[in-house]
């Protein structure tokens, strides 16, 4: 806390702590204290150093809102009722059939109906459609707690200052992981693409623009290779969370190569794999374990499962213990395809890869912000051509759709695609 300045500055952090008390689910009335706070030309905070309005007052801002949520898990009242979002890939049907036995039935039975007095925990899907998306329920107070992907939780975590209590370990088959990568692949049958530069001029089929493993590692390792995905791909897709239509549409040749994440494929189609070439198949470890599964790219994190800063410490122990208590072979554990789970793992790489490609940006105020990944124009937006050497601009959202038309490349109903947006500055003088 403050010191070294009196009390006062103590009387005003708790004072504007109690009023956000009344505002919690309102973000703006974060910002409102910091009006109260920051009235002065400088606030005397010391935090290993002094902090400069003009400087750092919007990231004090954030601290402040975030401890005020923090204040009120400490002084309120033991809900009786946790909704948790969750995430996987496919639709609500299929996450709510292999999730709800963990994250409802398993979480009542070991935490809920053992804590005094008993609290209930209830599953719901987001981020399948716009209305849906964890975003808005997180801002909204509507949900508690958060399992989702390592790109997900980055973002719950910077966007609203939510802590990740554990990390699954994904079983499938005999195999187990607490890691995930991404796979760039294509059909062996494809004799035009051999190896990654043949991806040059063809059609990539990509998850959503918040996965790692399903469009960021495999944006930046095609960048590796000198194939520009905002440059060189005739046509790229967001086929959202359908991982399932982009490996069919691979399969029969509507589009040439999708990235996905490592463990997908092996999860739902084994069979189907030595039909596919892995572009640079890596055989990494991660934490000290070797990688059981096929992978293009470095590993990061698997899925996580994440805490509003607003929910007690009672409660944040009881989940983690839980879950980190849980047995591969407890039923619940087996149809959600999960090993067990550890300590909460490291999201930083994820979070400053999303930094790198714009997904995650700040706003004037110092709030960060991920993309929204169901708007055309929020992800257009992310798209940046000063990345790719050489001078390349960004032409218009519609003269890319244009330039789709133009080349007879039609879109997949009811996705999102894109075609060159970035092109060579026709201003640029070349000697």
């Amino acid at each position: 806390g403050p010191r070294g300045h009196g009390t006062r500055p103590v009387r005003t952090v708790t004072a504007a702590a109690l009023y956000a008390l009344e505002h919690v689910e309102q973000r703006s009335a974060f910002l409102s204290i910091c009006k109260i706070l920051l009235s002065s030309k400088r606030v005397g905070f010391t935090v290993g150093l002094n902090w400069d309005i003009e400087e750092k007052a919007r990231m004090a801002c954030n601290w402040l809102g975030w401890a005020a949520m923090a204040l009120v898990a400490a002084v309120d009242a033991q809900n009786s009722s946790y909704t948790i979002g969750a995430w996987i890939p496919g639709s609500p049907a299929t996450m709510l059939s292999t999730m709800r036995p963990l994250l409802e039935g398993f979480l009542n039975e070991e935490v809920g109906q053992k804590l005094s007095p008993p609290v209930q925990f209830n599953l719901v899907p987001v981020d399948y459609t716009a209305d849906s998306s964890s975003h808005t329920l997180i801002s909204e107070g509507k949900l508690d707690f958060l399992y989702t992907l390592a790109g997900g939780i980055s973002c719950a975590v910077i966007e609203n200052g939510w802590a990740v209590i554990a990390t699954r370990r994904v079983r499938i088959g005999d195999k187990e992981s607490g890691a995930d990568g991404s796979i760039v692949y294509s059909l062996k049958s494809n004799t035009h693409i051999q190896n990654i530069s043949d991806l040059m001029s063809k059609r990539i089929g990509m998850g959503f623009i918040l996965s790692a493993t399903s469009y960021q590692s495999g944006f930046q390792l095609l960048a590796e290779s000198s194939v520009h995905v905002l440059k060189d791909l005739d046509q790229f897709v967001f086929y959202g969370n359908d991982f399932e239509r982009q490996f069919q549409d691979v399969m029969a040749g509507k589009i040439d190569a999708g990235f996905v994440s490592s463990t997908w494929i092996a999860e739902n189609h084994p069979d189907k794999l030595d039909q596919l070439i892995i572009h640079r198949q890596l055989h990494p470890s991660y934490e000290n374990e070797e990688f059981a599964f096929p992978t293009s790219t470095p590993l990061l994190p698997q899925y996580g499962l994440t805490v509003s800063p607003r929910i007690s410490w009672q409660i944040k122990r009881a989940v983690a213990k839980a879950l980190q208590d849980l047995s591969g072979s407890h039923p619940a554990a087996v149809t959600a395809h999960v090993a067990g789970f550890t300590g909460p793992g490291s999201y930083m790489g994820v979070r400053a890869t999303q930094r790198t490609m714009k997904i995650l940006t700040m706003d004037s105020r110092g709030v960060s912000r991920c993309a929204n990944q169901w708007s055309a124009v929020e992800i257009w937006n992310s798209f940046d051509c000063s990345s790719i050497p050489g001078d390349f601009i960004k032409i218009s959202l519609e003269e890319s759709l244009a330039k789709c038309g133009q080349s007879g490349i039609s879109c997949p109903d009811g996705l999102i695609c894109f075609c060159r947006p970035c092109v060579v500055n026709p201003e640029t003088n070349y000697f």
